[in-house]
């Protein structure tokens, strides 16, 4: 290193010190040692020319000593991101892919619109594990291989995608939502408004206001030259050592629009969305809830009239067959009597005759309304059979997706809000200075860090897990997986 860069190095340094003074008498980083951070933007657009931070360094500086804090939480995210990321996002793209195919054959056997969604919800998961999630670990493995920073364009447009693919997905989530509300709420009306015709034109949409509302990245994320200076001091500034790094980061351009853009995500992605699913999955619990004790209240009084029906019929029939062994007594009788007395006795089988053809035929057209009875109670029993097992896949397929919408629910929350802590709380240190963390032994950073690569975790098996509650609640879906399987095999 020559004078005149001795001498500008010393300036800078000096500069960065008078800079950060009222900083370092601040009594939450008073210490022994103190890490000053400076932030210098070369690129030509920026609009300030710098932010500094200051970090106490309370314990000891090597290097040892700083590793073996948190040890154990920091190598548990490390072996996550190296070993578990990856078996979720092939298991996802594998099942997805299936669940994706499976659902768009029972669209084209059924047209139900329930499936339509579903179908488009495994594409739009098995593009986000490939076009987001993927990349992700790839550049963690190996920085070099980071797609985002091979050009501009790639920044803008992986960031675009990633925003694009999640606010897609939760639309459909909701939408998916709204549907089997409607057919719960409304079953005389929902199959004219559940169709496969209304579900393109929801899809069509969600597609456009997604592309739309996201595009605004395009403008607002670029590639970003940082100049990172880090400046040790020690002992009121007796010991001082310095270091720049060179930072080549895919962010928001200004700090005021990242953070309106994360306001504007968490409430696309999670207020919104979550506003939706939580009241019309509470209606639709409650309706299935009273749809099922409405069930069995009526089941009862069903039984008692089909035994009253039974008893009468077999009481019609007994009558007839007493009527039918009378008049072949008389009969007999009528044969046995002498020819004297036979006019009046004719007579009065005559007479006695025609009362029983008239009870006969009374007794016959009982017979029959009895029969049609019967026979109306049957195709009645079968009607209400036909309708109870229609609801009862009705009920199934709601069951299934009150299960998406909930593990939704309950995977996307913690990467939104911990999202959100990272740019409101920690802003200043996780943005500019993620990858220094091992320079210092302030954990809060780290810490974040790893909440943070968990909150991902959570957000990939969002995106992994339908397949194995389609398998697991699905009925239907294991049947059609299991054809699906044999016709394969048999070829």
């Amino acid at each position: 290193m020559d004078s005149d860069t001795l001498n500008a190095t010393r300036g800078l340094v000096q500069a960065i010190l008078t800079l950060t003074t009222e900083q370092r008498l601040s009594p939450s980083v008073q210490s022994l040692c103190q890490y000053i951070y400076c932030k210098f933007s070369i690129n030509d657009q920026e609009d300030n020319n710098g932010t500094c931070n200051v970090i106490a360094a309370r314990s000891s500086l090597t290097e040892e000593v700083r590793q073996q804090k948190h040890l154990h939480f920091i190598l548990f995210v490390k072996y996550i991101k190296l070993y578990i990321y990856p078996l979720l996002i092939f298991m996802g793209i594998f099942g997805n892919s299936l669940s994706c195919f499976i659902m768009f054959l029972n669209v084209r056997r059924n047209g139900y619109s329930a499936n339509l969604y579903l179908a488009l919800l495994a594409f739009v998961d098995c593009l986000f594990l490939l076009g987001s999630a993927l990349p992700d670990w790839i550049s963690h493995v190996h920085g070099e291989l980071d797609i985002k920073l091979l050009s501009d364009l790639c920044c803008r447009f992986v960031y675009w995608f990633g925003n694009f693919i999640t606010h897609l997905s939760a639309g459909l989530v909701v939408s998916i939502t709204v549907e089997r509300f409607i057919a719960i709420q409304y079953p005389l009306i929902a199959h004219k408004i559940n169709t496969v015709k209304h579900t393109h034109i929801v899809l069509i949409i969600l597609i456009t206001f997604f592309f739309l509302l996201d595009s605004r990245v395009f403008i607002l994320v670029k590639h970003l030259n940082d100049s990172i200076h880090i400046v040790l001091t020690c002992y009121n500034d007796t010991y001082i050592t310095y270091e720049r790094r060179d930072i080549l980061r895919c962010s928001v351009e200004s700090e005021d629009n990242r953070q309106i853009w994360v306001f504007i995500d968490f409430a696309v992605y999670t207020i919104i969305p979550f506003s939706i699913i939580i009241t019309l999955n509470s209606l639709i619990i409650h309706r299935l809830i009273g749809a099922q004790r409405l069930r069995q209240r009526m089941f009862h009084p069903k039984s008692k009239s089909a035994k009253y029906e039974e008893q009468s019929s077999n009481r019609n029939i007994s009558v007839s067959d007493q009527i039918v062994t009378e008049k072949n007594r008389q009969l007999r009788r009528s044969r046995s009597v002498p020819a004297a007395i036979l006019p009046p006795i004719m007579f009065r089988l005559q007479k006695n005759q025609h009362c029983l053809r008239s009870t006969m035929k009374q007794s016959s057209i009982s017979i029959e309304s009895s029969l049609e009875t019967k026979i109306r109670s049957h195709y009645q029993y079968e009607t209400s059979l036909i309708r109870q097992t229609t609801n009862i896949n009705n009920m199934r397929l709601t069951i299934l997706l009150l299960f998406v919408s909930c593990s939704f629910l309950i995977l996307t929350l913690p990467a939104v809000v911990v999202n959100l802590i990272m740019t409101t709380k920690v802003k200043p240190k996780l943005s500019t200075f993620k990858n220094n963390f091992s320079l210092t032994d302030d954990n809060s950073n780290s810490d974040t860090s790893s909440y943070y690569t968990i909150a991902r975790l959570l957000m990939i098996v969002n995106h992994s897990i339908n397949f194995i509650l389609y398998f697991v609640v699905g009925k239907r879906f294991r049947r059609d997986l299991r054809n699906l399987c044999v016709s394969y095999w048999r070829r």
